[in-house]
């Protein structure tokens, strides 16, 4: 049963909402960024707040004073100390602390829990699924917890999932939703787009836009990548320097090490809060940014989904919806468009043998729990270390089974079976063409056909994001400089202009038609400018030797036309047809009288 509540007009954020309490049970709360966790931070009751990501738990605890984060590296003495002072308790708490925390919680009904972004349950199911039920399990114990996102998990994965099934479900309906646009580009190399765009960047090539006459440049860009390899692998390509690049991951020592790998000064950095200075590029992980709020005044926001890789693809439902809404600062005027940059390589798979091999490998994994269950003494002891190391090296690659320490026994994870459902989801449904990209897009309730004030900004985008060819480049400069001479809204020429200067010179000497007619490649124009410059001069030399009025012999013409040419270092002949159709110079055939009485041809020049 779904019920819809309906958020007043005037109310921009939840805990502006006077009376409202989060409901029991799953709630969709609509869009991204509307203080539902700050509401349970801030209500009277005695709270835990659960968070899928340790930079979420820092970011939101930075902001709220009064507040305790829990994660691994706090002890249970200072969250006892806390508790025993604090009268009414918010406890910040990454997924994998709350069954430790919930050890060192008495009075449990006088509790109430939120579990916020709850969809990464399933998303992280892949490589840590253990952490997961074991949250799912150890909230068995509380009587009122709400599970809340913007983008909550598919209904065919809820129904499967025991915890969920009964529990009430709240959607939040809002009136005044402020719109997001997303521009959208397939590429063959995302990874390569990013690249361009880092460059663009160094060099000071910023997209921007007017308001109310001032010029807004984009100076700092944000740019979301599910994989850490890709972003050292473009902070090295590109050169970047420590204190150019924020690169905010996971917190493990595997991704130090690769972080230190780009230099000593190096690091896993962390979300800027309001009012502190960032870098100019901004490099981010979904393990990073969910639920996190960023305060740049100019960012404009990137996100790279590489999909020839499972794990780089980003979801279209739930990361990009997640991503377009976390700029804050109404004065960034770039905040509400994401620039979304996708391959369609997604594998050879058919749909029915990739789903086939997923109920197969579920059938044996049920299969092959029973058969370890059935074993006694060593051979059990023997078969729970195999399950865990097989687990924790290869995470459910082979099968479904792990062991459950509590009821000591072999169980099939369905939760990881779910996620290799929903990522071969994300990669197939989401990615088969761009018409299945848009569609997606727009149910996710994004904007993809921009608007009028965003659209030249949009525009640079491309500019930026591309690696054209010269032609290529020249051809959609020329269509834009057509463009401008009926609109002053077209802007992106400034920004192809400080690519590549020569672009403004050659449309300026040439003009629109006469590229065409040279295919906007580089060697002809440079060839038509070169000999425009000549013909210039030429011209000048030409009319001073061939004044209007005079007549003058065919072979004197081309004897002196020849000299021209050799001083000038052309090796060209004289003709003197040449002089109307290069030059301009227009002449008249004529007969001319010689000394002996003969006439012989000739040119008066008219």
């Amino acid at each position: 049963m779904v019920e819809t509540i309906k958020v007043p007009a005037n109310v921009n954020f939840l805990n502006e909402w006077a009376g409202f309490e989060l409901p029991r049970g799953i709630v969709n709360k609509g869009i991204t960024g509307c203080g539902a966790t700050t509401l349970a931070i801030e209500d009277e009751h005695k709270s835990i707040i659960c968070s899928p990501r340790i930079n979420l738990i820092k970011n939101k605890c930075q902001q709220h004073k009064g507040t305790l984060a829990v994660y691994g590296d706090v002890r249970n003495g200072d969250i006892e100390d806390y508790l025993r002072n604090s009268p009414k308790p918010k406890l910040l708490a990454t997924y994998d602390s709350v069954p430790r925390l919930n050890g060192l919680i008495k009075d449990k009904p006088n509790w109430r829990v939120v579990v916020d972004e709850y969809q990464y349950l399933l998303i992280d199911s892949g490589f840590k699924s253990e952490t997961e039920i074991a949250l799912l399990e150890t909230l068995r114990d509380y009587s009122y917890v709400t599970y809340i996102s913007a983008t909550p998990i598919a209904d065919k994965y809820m129904r499967q999932m025991d915890w969920f099934k009964d529990l009430p479900y709240t959607v939040l309906e809002w009136s005044n939703v402020e719109q997001r646009f997303v521009k959208r580009v397939q590429s063959k190399n995302p990874i390569n787009n990013a690249i361009e765009i880092v460059r663009n960047y160094q060099k000071g090539i910023y997209p921007f836009v007017l308001i109310d006459g001032e010029k807004i440049e984009s100076k700092e860009c944000v740019i979301f990548l599910n994989s850490v390899t890709n972003i050292i692998n473009i902070v090295r390509q590109t050169g970047l320097q420590s204190d150019e690049a924020n690169i905010i991951v996971a917190f493990s020592e595997e991704n130090n090490l690769l972080v230190k790998k780009l230099g000593r000064d190096f690091g896993i950095g962390r979300i800027q809060l309001k009012g502190e200075p960032h870098k100019k590029f901004t490099f981010c992980t979904s393990t990073a940014f969910a639920g996190c709020d960023f305060y740049s005044t100019c960012a404009s926001t990137f996100v790279i989904s590489d999909n020839k890789k499972a794990y780089t693809s980003i979801d279209i439902a739930t990361e990009l919806a997640q991503i377009a809404g976390r700029q804050r600062l109404e004065c960034n005027p770039f905040r509400n468009t994401t620039t979304f940059i996708y391959n369609v390589d997604v594998g050879e798979n058919k749909d029915d043998s990739y789903k086939s091999a997923l109920e197969k490998k579920l059938q044996d994994s049920n299969e092959y729990a029973q058969l370890k269950n059935s074993l006694t003494g060593k051979n059990r002891e023997f078969a729970i270390k195999e399950i865990q190391t097989c687990q924790k090296l290869n995470k459910y690659s082979e099968h479904y089974v792990c062991y459950n320490e509590a009821t000591y026994c072999f169980f099939v994870n369905n939760m990881a079976y779910l996620n290799e459902c929903f990522s071969y989801d994300v990669q197939k449904e989401n990615y088969l063409d761009g018409i299945t990209v848009r569609k997606q897009l727009e149910d996710s309730g994004f904007n993809v056909n921009g608007n009028e004030v965003h659209s030249d900004y949009e525009e640079q985008l491309e500019c930026i994001i591309k690696k054209e060819s010269f032609a290529d480049r020249m051809k959609r400069y020329c269509e834009y400089r057509k463009q401008k001479e009926t609109s002053m809204f077209v802007l992106v020429d400034e920004v192809m202009e400080r690519q590549c200067e020569d672009l403004k010179l050659y449309y300026d000497s040439l003009g629109y038609e006469r590229i065409k007619a040279l295919g906007y490649k580089e060697l002809n124009l440079k060839n038509e400018m070169m000999n425009r410059r000549e013909t210039y001069h030429l011209y000048k030399e030409f009319r001073a030797i061939f004044p209007v009025g005079t007549r003058m012999l065919t072979d004197m013409i081309k004897q002196k036309m020849e000299e021209v040419y050799a001083k000038y270092g052309i090796r060209q002949k004289g003709v003197a047809s040449h002089l109307e159709k290069r030059f301009g110079i227009r002449i008249k055939p004529v007969k001319i009288p010689l000394a002996d009485g003969s006439r012989k041809s000739g040119y008066e020049f008219v």
